[in-house]
């Protein structure tokens, strides 16, 4: 393949799927881009070392397809980040195969989850998963079994491997994020548009 564009990887965030990059996709077509949507929903019952393992046999396996071994760009959303970086500067943090011009993370979960935490939280945790269920989780959820969430906390260790590596300096980090300043409700209804964050050694909104 002769690509007049980098190729951009696609990779979704958690309780997502591919179908979030529909208007992008449409948009990197119209520009000539060419891209590769990862998907894990098939891995739920996954752990994020092995999601971002299959994340790396996806890339190689489209690089082989494509005939492309050159530099790509990643685009990432909250978990899909956390899941990318375990990638990049865990499993390929000495050995650099992985020739990466743009890390472009959407509210990437760099340190970890903070919702992940509260899911986990004796205390708020479940009134937080009451308000949730049926809307971002399922009904009768139980975080404690599910290891996506519980790599994502941000005293798992997973997250100290990704904080240990640190960043690399043959890629360049892009992050975009986003805030809620006239704290309009409908920016997530359950919370009422605000945001639950650990400050202080307490939990806050």
């Amino acid at each position: 393949m002769t690509c007049r564009r980098y190729p951009a990887v696609l990779v979704h965030g958690w309780k997502s799927g591919p179908e979030i990059w529909r208007d992008l996709a449409e948009r990197l077509e119209k520009e000539s881009i060419p891209y590769w949507n990862f998907s894990f929903t098939g891995m739920e019952d996954s752990d994020p070392i092995s999601i971002a393992m299959a994340l790396r046999d996806f890339i190689r396996s489209a690089r082989r397809r494509a005939g492309y071994y050159g530099y790509i760009d990643i685009i990432c959303h909250s978990t899909g980040g956390f899941i990318v970086r375990y990638m990049l500067e865990v499993i390929d943090g000495e050995k650099r195969e992985e020739k990466v011009r743009f890390f472009i993370g959407i509210a990437p979960a760099s340190n970890g989850s903070a919702m992940a935490e509260l899911f986990n939280d004796p205390e708020h945790g479940p009134g937080i998963l009451e308000k949730l269920a049926g809307l971002f989780v399922p009904k009768r959820y139980n975080p404690s079994e599910d290891r996506i969430v519980q790599g994502l906390r941000p005293k798992s260790p997973v997250t100290a491997s990704i904080l240990g590596s640190g960043i690399r300096d043959d890629i360049s980090y892009r992050v975009i994020v986003s805030s809620n300043e006239d704290c309009i409700p409908g920016f997530f209804p359950p919370f009422d548009g605000k945001t639950w964050v650990f400050h202080d050694d307490r939990w806050e909104m």
